[in-house]
């Protein structure tokens, strides 16, 4: 190997390196870790103002961008159990230098559900009275984490409701690890905005909740499939990209804790690149698609699966599927869904979503939706568990079909055609597991799942 060629190398390698510690920072010192595109920080400087309290309900903290006074499009995050608007400082920093205002509501007794969901909506009027200068309630954005997530589709209830038509030019949820949805039932979720977009985002360490309920959830919920995703977040497995903070080593943990950007106790995961990559660069298309129209934002923020949604760099690819899959036990997880006691948050009255926690054959689709889904869709599928096909039949009239497809558990397209009528499906190149085809006639459309053996 001559002189010149062996400098091209060591350049190349050389660039190679550069630009791998550009894009893929250790991020304590605060640095971008996304240079540009989404997930890049703004070009507006931010303020963040003195908290207000608010006597016996909790504290309210204002984000805005360092601009002439102006209504900016607005984010309301509630915080999780406990967690002061330090915890996500660095999120509403970030948030802010896109050129948005941000309110963050801490309630001082999170434990009393009924309270604190109506101290939450009590502040959020609040804040938009006291910020009137800086908050467009015309373009609203719902976020929350654990507790805080869980509680965003009451309060979406309550603001998008006809009496106070909050986001009427855009408004979107964004579910980060969320705690069950307490005092909405499937009537309220039927009746939902269906102009709302949903984004629930799932760490796949995450112990806390069993998720079969935000399945139910995210099932019934009255918003079109191509406008809200489910995304699980998954941990880096490779040692290689563990690095050491303070004596502490760390790597890509995504578990409850991805969303918090500091150190507040120590099994909090720092703001690392994990963050920029599913919190900041969906956040960000996701407010661009939502409240600056951008139709390209939505492949990234909503985009079903797309490449450049799921691509997290050095990272696991996000899992993004309609139709969420969970096999580990109930055991497994600290809130259990089928909770009974009615001296805690298992109490009726504020946990109206309870017959929908069993998944007996966990196929995906919770027992109750799953005798809803085939009432509804009047078609079923057989044999199941097949080897070699399935077939379609309806229960009752004959429907033409116009479109049909076939996802595995992570929301790949397996399987699609768009012949009409064809009630035949070819699965003897479908490895074992557990399948959804999903059927569009001239009436209905509609979901049923199925398991190749």
């Amino acid at each position: 190997m001559n002189k010149s060629t062996l400098l091209f190398i060591l350049f190349i390698a050389i660039v190679i390196t550069s630009q791998a510690q550009n894009l893929y920072p250790d991020l304590f010192d605060q640095s971008d870790g996304i240079t540009d595109d989404y997930g890049a920080w703004g070009d507006y400087d931010y303020v963040r103002e003195a908290s207000i309290d608010v006597a016996d309900k909790g504290t309210i903290t204002f984000y805005h961008p360092v601009t002439a006074l102006a209504q900016k499009p607005t984010i309301f995050f509630i915080s999780g159990w406990g967690r002061t608007y330090e915890t996500y400082d660095k999120f509403f920093k970030y948030l802010a230098s896109l050129g948005y205002s941000v309110v963050n509501i801490y309630n001082l007794s999170p434990g009393s559900i009924v309270n604190s969901y109506q101290n939450s909506l009590d502040m959020m009027q609040e804040s938009a009275v006291t910020y009137s200068d800086w908050i467009d309630t015309s373009k609203v954005g719902l976020m929350g984490h654990s507790y805080g997530g869980g509680s965003t589709i009451w309060l979406g209830k309550q603001i998008f409701s006809e009496d106070l038509n909050w986001g009427s030019q855009g408004r979107f949820i964004m579910m980060f690890a969320p705690w069950y949805p307490f005092l909405v039932e499937d009537t309220d979720l039927q009746a939902y905005p269906s102009d709302v977009k949903l984004l629930v985002l799932l760490g796949n360490d995450d112990y806390k909740t069993d998720p079969r309920i935000l399945r139910a959830m995210y099932q019934l919920i009255n918003i079109p499939d191509e406008e809200k995703d489910f995304i699980n977040i998954f941990s880096d497995e490779d040692v290689t990209h563990e690095y050491e903070y303070e004596g502490t080593n760390f790597s890509y943990i995504a578990n409850h804790y991805t969303s918090y950007t500091d150190l507040v106790d120590g099994n909090n995961n720092p703001y690392d690149a994990l963050d920029v990559f599913s919190s900041n660069r969906l956040a960000q298309a996701l407010t661009d698609y939502v409240f600056e129209e951008n139709p390209e934002a939505k492949t990234v923020a909503l985009g079903n699966g797309s490449d450049v949604q799921k691509d997290m760099g050095i990272m696991p690819d996000l899992a993004v599927t309609d139709y969420y899959i969970e096999d580990r036990p109930e055991s497994a997880f600290v809130y259990k869904c089928s909770e009974d006691d009615p001296s805690s948050w298992g109490d009726p009255a504020i946990w109206k979503l309870h017959d929908y926690c069993s998944d007996a054959n966990n196929d995906g689709i919770v027992d109750a939706l799953t005798l809803a889904s085939l009432e509804e869709t009047s078609f079923t599928v057989f044999p199941v568990p097949t080897t070699d096909y399935l077939q379609i039949r309806f229960k009752n009239d004959f429907q033409s079909i116009q479109h049909l497809e076939v996802r595995d558990v992570t929301g790949k397209l397996v399987y699609k055609t768009l012949q009409p009528n064809s009630y035949h499906i070819d699965t003897s190149k479908l490895v074992p597991g557990t399948y959804f085809v999903k059927i569009q006639t001239d009436t209905q459309v509609g979901v049923q799942a199925f398991i190749v053996k």
